[in-house]
Parts: C-alpha cells; structure tokens; sequence
C-alpha cells in the first residue's frame, strides 16, 4: 500500500477543478480502503479512524478497549492487561481482520487460527488507528473476511520541523506507564522513534474459588519511521516495531493452576522504495514479522513461533483525470513452529508433540479507481493467490459512493474473500487436516451519512456476511475439518456525533449484530446489541472533562473454565477530567469501571474493578 507521494496520488482521482478547491480538504483519509488513499466520503466503505488525540485522551487503559466503543466491534478477553484478548469486527472472529502495524502484518501463523492477540499491544506510542469493515481479500489476500486493523507506530513528519510527546501515568493494581514520542524532519528526510513500558501487578485473571493471585504484566514497545527523498522523484523508507512482555496468567485445563507465566516478543520491519515515473507511481517492498511466545504452567512449556517474509511490487497509472490503476504482485513466506497437546481419553494431556512448517503464497492484483463524474466515486479490485497447499483462490470487490447532495453520501460495496486454513490446522501432528480447502465470504453493505447545518452527524450502515466450507475443530475425530452450511453475521451499525452548544459535544454509535453459526446457533461472545455513548466537555479554557458510556446487551451463552454459562448485560461508563497545566502540559485523572459495576465479557474471567489512574501529557 502507498502511503508516499500520497497526495498527489489521492489528487488524481479527482476532477482537476475539484482538485484547486479541496486540496486542503482531503482529511481525513483512508489509506487502507484502497490502493490509493482517499477520503472516506469517496471511498464508498465503511471505514473508522481513532486520531493519536483520540486514543490518548480516551479513558480506557488498553487499545482493545478503546477500539471497542467504535461501532462494528467487540472485545472479550480472558482477564485485564496482557491476557489473551479478541477482537471481533461485525461478530466475526479475530482471524478473518488481519492487523498490520506499520505496514507490516502482525497475525501470528504458529496460533491455532492465524490471528493477532489484541493482549500483544500498547495504546502508548499508537499515533493512528484505521478500522475498515467488510471483506479485503481483492487487496490482502487470505483472512481479511470481516476487515482489517491498521495500526501507526512514530509517523515520521513530512514538512520540515521538530515535534515530541511525553506521557506517565499510575493508578490502580500498582499500574505504571511512559510513553515518549519524537518526530523530526529536514527538507529531504524525516525520522521518527517511540517508546512505552507499561507495567501492572494485575488481577487474578480467573475470578472463581481458588483462584487468587494477582497476574502481573510487563511491556515495552518501541517504533520506527524514516524515510530520504534522493530525488523529488525518489524515496527510501524504513519502519518497523518492536515488542517484548512477560507476564502471569491462570490457566485453564485439570488441575487449574495459578503458576502460568508467560512471555512474548515480536517485531517487525519494513523497508521500500517509491518511484515516480511520469504518470505511474512504483513501490517495491521487504518486510518481515517475527514472533516467539511461551507457555509454562503446571509443569508444562509450550513455546510458539513464525516468521513472515513478504516481497510486494506495485504501481499505479494515472490514467486521467479523475482515473487511475494500481497494479502489483507480493510473495510471502510463513513459517511456524508450535507444540500440540497429547491428551488420554479423558482428555487430560500427558504429553507434547513439537513440529515445524512452511507454506508460501504468491498473488496478484489489479485495481480501478474511476470518478465518473464529480460526485460519484467507484472502486474494483481483483485479485488471484496462488497457495503452495491448495492452489488457486480469486477474490474481488466493487464500492460505490454517491455525494447525492451537499449534506447526504450513499455508499455500497460488495465483495468475495476467502481464508486460507492456518499451519495449525493443516499441520498440527495432533489436530491437523492437510486435505483441508480455504474458507470462502460473501460480503455486501449499504450505507449512508448526512451532515447537518448545525455540525452533527449521523451515518447508518447495513451489512451482510456469509462464509462457506468453515474450518472447525471435530471432537469426533480429534481433527480440524471442512463444516457444512453457512455462517452468516448480518447486522445495522449507526454513529453519530452532536455538538451542543460550543463547548461540549456528544459522540455515539450503536451495533446490532445477529451472527450465527451453519446449524442457526448464534455466534459466542457476541452481543446482540452495542452501544458507545461518548460526552467531551470543555469546562473552562484549560479544564475539560468527559464520559464513555457501554452498554451491552443479549449476550449468547458461553463456556466459561469449566461449564457452559449465561452471559448478562452490563453497563460500564468510564470518566476523565484533565488540566491544562501551562500550554502544552496537562494533568489528567481518569476513572474505569466509574459505578464498581461487576460484570464478565467471558464468565469466570475477571474485569476490572472501579480504577483511577493520574497521569500527565505533554508535547514538546
């Protein structure tokens, strides 16, 4: 994806007498939706973005949490910071979104179901968040069914200048957090590095009788952009990231044990070259993504890893104006190395199989950019991989947006995907299938957004999802296997945002979600309704103050640590009020769980209590 030479890029889809008028206009963007960056009244996709200000100010303590209240998404994880952590987009599962950082992508090819643990982040140091909803694969090939997450370590400025950002914080469960960010530029370079540590004693993870020792977590993240302008015309750029942690955990399987721990370090790294060629844009890449964890827990180790390798071509043809094509190849290589349990009848494990493996996937894409006229914008991307286990898999999309009038945008997209079966589930020595095929999606969405003279807002999206031939653990044959029928996640999302008066404004959104599985079962750990009420005040000049409010509601029943149990409803509103000190320093105080509310997203697993936490901010 091109995030260079952007803007003359983005420019290009538009009528060169739009281009004079809203040059300056173009934010925000989507940089994900397309091959090109575009705004996202154009790109015809239901697309949410968190600003560095919005994930900062926000008063939740983890990233899962505070991309959580943005419509389209719910989190469950198994206890507080650092524990295994879901995120789903439109009641899909965490392996049908891909998450890239910097480019790069982060799933993990040695779990069970290539996915990203949402645990295996820091907020600190995030300086933008990019949620796009509905099936990817035309772009990003296997698993991106549901959407994708983007997420941007250190963004390298583009205009000549300095600029930094500093953060502590501490509160409840002995919790203490840095973060500090810098960003310079010259007239022909950029650079830019962060850092965070977070570090928590935590809470018991399990909240069930004998269970009561704290789990602690312990991180550190840093990231990295660069880039050099050789030529006006030619740019080298290097990014990447890097994340270590360590931690306790409370693990699940007889005897249940509080002794787990754990550690995980990842990192990736990303370097390319962009050409401007006339009317073609080039871009040549190398990435990889490497990640070891492990296990220890009653008296056992488990260790997990994989590699990620990925070589991409692409280039985009300005054709004319208001019309261009992308075009491109990429090759990636995944390697993976995990244990698999060996279980007695009763399934007690009594032993450990290690093993090894290797797939590679090469694809191929093209995509169609067209303003056919100034205010109608259309979208299609094809695109063809070729898998070293099962061969040959298409996927294409189609999105449409139409500026219908001034105030009013009606946009729809459809699209194919598929997700390719993981290196666990073909290879496992214990689970494995390798006459496993890939899982294939069905997706489609209409929307619309209007803007009211007074400056609210409202959007409103309907989607549908299907996916074929589900891949899925039998019980009766201790394998993983092709599922007849169909899963289908069907749905209306709406957001909105009102100001009231000049000080205060008020944000929302709500999700209705009706997932279930081939036999009509509706999908776990999904609510059913979802709503994210947001209030941000300015109190005077220097103080300001705000809410969150979360209400979920018609959760299906689940398993907790050993039965399957209810789900009930809950309401969580959290709360921060912060004081600008002198003009770029703040002081800030923010409240989880602000009514002590009791509540489990997974039963038996715990969540936070009532939790304050003081911290300041400042920029440099």
């Amino acid at each position: 994806m091109k995030h260079v030479l952007s803007t003359v890029s983005a420019l290009a889809l538009l009528p060169l007498a739009a281009q004079a008028d809203t040059a300056l206009e173009l934010a925000p963007l989507t940089f994900y939706a397309s091959e090109l960056p575009l705004e996202l009244g154009r790109s015809g996709t239901s697309v949410s973005v968190l600003t560095e200000d919005e994930i900062a100010r926000a008063p939740e303590t983890t990233l899962a949490d505070r991309l959580d209240a943005l419509p389209g998404l719910s989190v469950s994880g198994n206890g507080g910071p650092g524990q295994s952590t879901q995120l789903r987009i439109r009641g899909l599962p965490t392996q049908y979104a891909p998450v890239y950082i910097n480019g790069i992508e982060a799933t993990d090819a040695s779990a069970d179901k290539t996915s990203f643990n949402f645990g295996n982040i820091l907020a600190g140091g995030i300086t933008r968040a990019e949620v796009v909803k509905g099936s990817q694969s035309a772009l990003y090939g296997s698993d991106a069914i549901a959407g994708i997450i983007a997420l941007d370590l250190a963004k390298a400025p583009e205009t000549p200048g300095q600029e930094g950002r500093a953060a502590a914080e501490v509160g409840a469960y002995g919790t203490k957090s840095a973060t500090l960010g810098y960003g310079v530029a010259g007239e022909t370079w950029g650079l830019a590095l962060s850092a965070s540590r977070f570090v928590t004693d935590g809470f018991s993870s399990i909240e069930a009788p004998g269970f009561k020792e704290d789990d602690a977590y312990r991180a550190t993240q840093i990231g990295l952009d660069a880039y050099w302008d050789v030529t006006p015309d030619l740019r080298f750029g290097l990014s990447g990231f890097d994340y270590s942690a360590e931690g306790d955990y409370d693990a699940n399987e007889w005897p249940n044990v509080e002794d787990g721990s754990f550690t995980n370090d990842s990192w990736g790294l990303r370097a390319y070259a962009q050409l401007q060629t006339g009317a073609v844009a080039h871009e040549l890449s190398l990435s990889r993504f490497d990640v070891d964890r492990s296990f220890d827990a009653g008296g056992y180790h488990d260790s997990f890893g994989s590699t990620r390798d990925t070589a991409a071509y692409s280039g985009t043809w300005t054709i004319a104006e208001g019309r261009s094509l992308s075009f491109g190849l990429d090759r990636t290589t995944e390697e993976a190395n995990f244990t698999s349990p060996v279980n007695d009848i009763f399934w007690n494990r009594i032993g450990t199989i290690y093993s090894d493996e290797e797939i590679d996937n090469t694809g191929i894409f093209t995509e169609l950019a067209w303003a056919f006229a100034p205010t109608v914008d259309a979208v299609f991307s094809l695109r063809h991989d070729e898998h070293s286990e099962f061969g040959g898999a298409w996927s294409g999309r189609a999105a449409l947006s139409w500026r219908a009038t001034e105030a009013l945008t009606l946009r729809g997209a459809l699209a194919q995907g598929y997700r390719a079966p993981s290196l666990y589930e073909l290879f496992s020595p214990a689970y494995g299938n390798t006459r496993l095929d890939p899982e294939t999606s069905f997706s489609a969405e209409i929307g619309a957004d209007y803007a009211f003279a007074g400056g609210a807002t409202l959007g409103a999206t309907l989607f549908y999802t299907e996916i074929d031939d589900l891949i899925d653990f039998d019980f009766a044959t201790s394998r993983y296997t092709q599922v007849p029928g169909t899963t289908v996640s069907k749905g209306l999302e709406l957001a909105g945002t009102l100001p009231v008066g000049e000080r205060v404004s008020l944000t929302g959104g709500f999700t209705y979600t009706d997932a279930r599985d081939a036999s009509d079962n509706p999908l776990q750990k999904v609510p059913r309704y979802d709503l994210s009420l947001g209030v941000d005040a300015e109190i005077t000049d220097r103080l300001t103050g705000g809410l969150s409010i979360s209400h979920k509601a018609d959760f299906p029943g689940t398993w907790g640590i050993a039965t399957f149990q209810t789900v009930e409803d809950y309401t969580v509103v959290n709360a921060q009020i912060s004081y600008e000190v002198r003009d770029g320093v703040e002081a800030y105080l923010r409240v989880e769980n602000l009514f002590d509310e009791e509540y489990q997203v997974i039963p038996d697993y715990a969540t936070s209590d009532r939790a304050a936490y003081f911290g300041i901010r400042a920029r440099f």
